[in-house]
């Protein structure tokens, strides 16, 4: 049996650790500390409101300073604020000194560094002896002239206002009695002469948002124009003269439209409700001018067919009718 061979290992103790002590935890820990603080202070400024915000700017805002001499205030001295304005017991003869204005405009301010110096590095505060010069007082008359020259241009503006809405009711008012005066006398004329016997169920006055419409209504035991066709009936003609009379002194326009039901024709190819309603118009345009009336006041001829039925059935005769609009100016 071989001899068994005896290794013998030696080994070295490391003291590299020891050589550095525990320091590093003591810097570690001051780190940790100052980002536990800095993340505090984030979160607080994120969750302070706006006036909280301006309450922290105004704690680290000089406010008050104190200047020499004894006295009952602040460390025996007289009370300054940061404007330079005496708050009391200081002299009154000598110039407030003037201080950094920075934060008092915005105190949210004071928490932007770049701010605070983007323009100079240092805050130099000056002190000065001269008295502020004294406001130039301003003469009683001058400013009684100012004032007065104020208050003729108000009521000049005023007056030429009050001036144009009265002339403008007045115009109104002109105008309304015109219209009432056409009204009248159409219906006089249509209630006096005999000729108009049993018309008066025919024709309609209305007062719309846009003037004065005029209606000429067929019904069933009378019809104003030859059926079918643009023929004015004797009577239905004199109406439209009467019509065409009250309204020849008046300056406004007229818009003249006819109608018809929504009977078709047996050949509709070649005459239908719209050229029948057109037809219609234009020859009542024919009869108002030669009445009196002005042809350039005629605004506008329309044949409307039967798109806007007087009634609901669209078959009534009410539907056929002619309508003469005296618009408002």
């Amino acid at each position: 049996m071989a001899e068994q061979q005896i290794i013998v290992k030696r080994s070295e103790e490391d003291d590299h650790d020891s050589h550095h002590g525990g320091g590093w935890k003591v810097a570690y820990a001051d780190f940790m500390t100052a980002m536990m603080a800095f993340f505090l202070l984030l979160w607080i400024l994120n969750a302070a409101d706006e006036d909280k915000l301006k309450g922290i700017a105004e704690y680290f805002t000089p406010v008050l300073l104190t200047e020499g001499g004894g006295g009952p205030n602040v460390l025996n001295g007289d009370l300054l604020e940061a404007s330079g304005r005496l708050v009391g017991g200081a002299d009154p003869a000598k110039e407030p000194p003037e201080f950094p204005t920075f934060g008092q405009e915005d105190p949210l301010k004071v928490f932007d560094s770049r701010l605070r110096y983007e323009d100079s590095p240092d805050v130099v505060v000056e002190y000065s002896d001269e008295p502020a010069p004294a406001p130039a007082p301003v003469e009683a008359g001058a400013q009684s002239e100012s004032g007065a020259a104020a208050g003729m241009t108000a009521e000049g503006v005023d007056a030429e206002t009050a001036t144009q809405v009265a002339a403008a009711a007045e115009a109104l008012a002109a105008q309304e009695a015109a219209l009432d005066a056409v009204e009248r006398e159409i219906a006089a004329a249509v209630a006096t002469r005999s000729e108009f016997d049993g018309l008066s169920r025919n024709l309609r006055i209305d007062r719309t948002e846009r003037g004065l419409l005029v209606q000429i209504v067929d019904d069933a035991g009378q019809s104003m124009f030859t059926s079918g066709s643009a023929r004015i009936a004797p009577r239905t003609r004199a109406l439209i003269e009467a019509i065409g009379g009250a309204i020849a002194d008046m300056p406004n326009a007229v818009e003249i439209s006819g109608h018809t039901d929504a009977v078709p024709f047996a050949n509709s190819a070649a005459y239908d409700n719209w050229e029948l309603s057109s037809d219609r118009a234009n020859a009542t345009r024919r009869v108002l001018v030669a009445a009196g009336l002005d042809p350039l006041r005629v605004q506008r001829v329309t044949g409307m067919a039967d798109t806007a039925p007087l009634v609901r059935d669209p078959e009534a005769p009410e539907n056929r009718r002619i309508s003469v609009l005296l618009l408002a100016p």
